[in-house]
């Protein structure tokens, strides 16, 4: 009991005999103490004993709930003006209605001005992607990041019309042309770990694709002047490195705006924009070349580039989301599923304390999960690309075609990367909802890897190989090897598209990192086999060269089809190898 006395001798005392004057008090301080609500504090226990004075000297004894109460209201009330420094304490809404006291705090978030927010190196996002974007922006998203991706692609190849004209008119040598169409594929692997390395440790996308995006538009400006084989190779160095840093950023923001259910078919029609590139390219760089010179060709893509940078700085927020959890845990609760960020804070942290190396995305490669995966996806990519770099040779010297009809006929493996896109990752898509259907609500990634996957690898791509080999060797009608050329995009497009989708989540946090490390595996297979593919059909001709790229392809999708029986194990150990290596 708590007692207040005043000065005169005498006293009224109140006893817990007595239900029906205990009541009436309780009742009247309940009263009293909602009463206070309109004044200070400090005016709480005067308000209190005024309200039950009932003669000129009286002692009241007070319920301790009443008690505790009071002191409870003064500690919520200091605390509320105490979050608020400067005095802005009307903001506070507090309800007291009961002897129980309930305070609820709104502090005021001023939000940041448009330019502000546009023009700062990480905007906020407020919540999770995947949540709060609607499927319509996610679609706006995905478009600007496709196109992003295609730049690579359309500028490898838009100029392959144009070479012999640029050979003659730069007076070079064919040695020096083939080292820009080579060195591009080189540098296109390599400036995808910078990009992703910087991604990762400074948890940003938005400000790279557009400093990327930049760094291509001035290198193409750079070869519409180029006077010589040197200023050329140069040229298109920058652009394959601004264009590289750009493509790589898109696997990781699927992963960021969309759930591991529905990432398969985005991750397809995001890869569109990196298949078509180097299969349209040349048909519209032989238009191009025709009408306007060769060096049109560098000021379209430099003007594609400004438009993708407009579109890139106004319609797409900043989605990086790290793995704010124990990925351990996360793993053991959803078996499988890797996928970044899982409680809607989109707050990633940056690392820190970790020297900036462009090349550890490489050393992701190490792991058997990362390596495995990324043979089969540099493999079955540098085959086609290497298909793509004797194609002019055969179709002008056996088929007699103009510049601008030789670009023609990669529409027809234009068309298979369509449908091999949007139909693989649909199907990836499906396959894993079954799956976690059968497994009661758990993600298992290996279910990704669907069965029409592996008959796209094992049977659609080596037909492809061979129709395209033998139908050249032979002499068969022009659409044999066109048609040929097709199935094989049209099988490589599915393997693709849900290979990706398993690569980008198997290690949680290393998105970005995983798929540029795949990404340089690729081009530097594609490099590679772009400087031979002509050596080798020279030396054993069209048919045989068919029958190797078959083997090659079937020998590592067997290699990839050890990730689908092993790599729930193999993900654990690279993870539990990533986690070891940050502390």
């Amino acid at each position: 009991m708590t007692e207040f006395t005043s000065s005169s001798s005498s006293t009224i005392h109140t006893h817990a005999a007595q239900p029906s004057q205990e009541e009436e008090k309780r009742r009247n301080s309940s009263s009293s103490l909602s009463h206070t609500n309109k004044h200070t504090t400090n005016d709480t226990v005067e308000v209190l004993t005024t309200s039950l004075h009932t003669g000129p000297t009286a002692t009241f004894a007070i319920d301790p709930v009443v008690d505790a109460t009071i002191h409870d209201k003064e500690k919520q009330d200091l605390e509320v003006k105490e979050s608020f420094p400067n005095g802005n304490y009307n903001n506070a809404i507090t309800s007291a209605s009961s002897p129980t006291t309930t305070t609820v705090v709104t502090a005021p978030r001023p939000k940041p001005g448009f330019w502000k927010q546009h023009l700062s190196i990480r905007p906020e996002f407020h919540g999770d992607p995947r949540v709060e974007l609607s499927r319509f922006r996610k679609a706006i998203i995905l478009c600007i990041i496709s196109q992003a991706g295609s730049l690579g692609g359309f500028s490898s190849t838009i100029y392959f019309p144009s070479l012999v004209l640029i050979t003659a008119e730069l007076n070079a040598s064919q040695t020096a042309i083939n080292a820009s169409v080579s060195l591009f594929i080189l540098f296109m692997g390599i400036s995808p770990l910078i990009s992703s390395t910087l991604s990762d440790t400074f948890a940003i996308r938005r400000v790279l694709y557009i400093g990327f995006t930049l760094i291509f538009a001035l290198a193409s400006l750079g070869g519409a002047y180029a006077n010589s084989a040197g200023s050329l190779i140069a040229a298109r160095v920058f652009q394959a490195i601004g264009s590289g840093g750009a493509s790589i950023l898109g696997a990781g923001t699927v992963a960021d705006i969309y759930p591991p259910e529905e990432q398969g078919t985005s991750m397809g029609l995001m890869f569109l924009g990196q298949f078509l590139g180097p299969v349209l390219g040349p048909p519209l760089g032989g238009v191009l070349a025709k009408a306007f010179g060769w060096k049109s060709t560098f000021y379209f893509m430099a003007i594609v580039a400004a438009i993708v940078i407009v579109e890139l700085f106004f319609l797409l927020p900043e989605t990086y989301r790290a793995p704010d959890m124990d990925v351990l845990k996360e793993m053991e609760e959803v078996k499988g599923c890797a996928a970044e960020g899982v409680d809607g804070k989109n707050v990633p942290p940056r690392r820190t304390g970790v020297a900036f190396n462009p090349f550890q995305s490489v050393m992701l490669l190490k792991h058997p999960v990362v390596l495995l995966s990324s043979i089969e996806l540099g493999m079955i990519f540098a085959l086609m690309f290497s298909i793509e770099t004797i194609a002019p040779v055969l179709f002008t010297n056996a088929y007699g075609l103009a510049e601008d009809q030789v670009g023609l006929t990669y529409l027809g493996a234009g068309g298979g990367s369509i449908l091999g896109a949007i139909m693989g990752g649909k199907l990836s898509d499906l396959a894993l909802m079954r799956a976690k259907a059968k497994n009661g609500g758990e993600i298992v990634l290996e279910d990704r890897l669907s069965l029409s996957m592996w008959i796209a690898g094992f049977l659609v791509v080596p037909l492809g190989s061979l129709l395209f080999g033998f139908g050249a060797e032979k002499g068969l009608s022009i659409a044999v090897p066109i048609v040929g050329f097709g199935i094989y995009n049209f099988g490589m497009a599915q393997v693709i598209a849900a290979g990706a989708a398993y690569l980008v989540n198997a290690i949680p946090g290393q998105g970005s990192s995983a798929t540029a490390a795949a990404n340089f595996l690729r081009m530097v297979m594609a490099c590679i086999f772009s400087l031979i593919a002509q050596i080798i059909v020279n030396h054993v001709g069209y048919g045989n060269y068919g029958i190797i790229q078959a083997a090659i392809n079937i020998v590592c999708m067997a290699l990839f089809y050890i990730v689908k029986l092993r790599g729930a194990s193999m993900r654990e150990t690279a993870t539990r190898k990533e986690e070891a290596s940050r502390k």
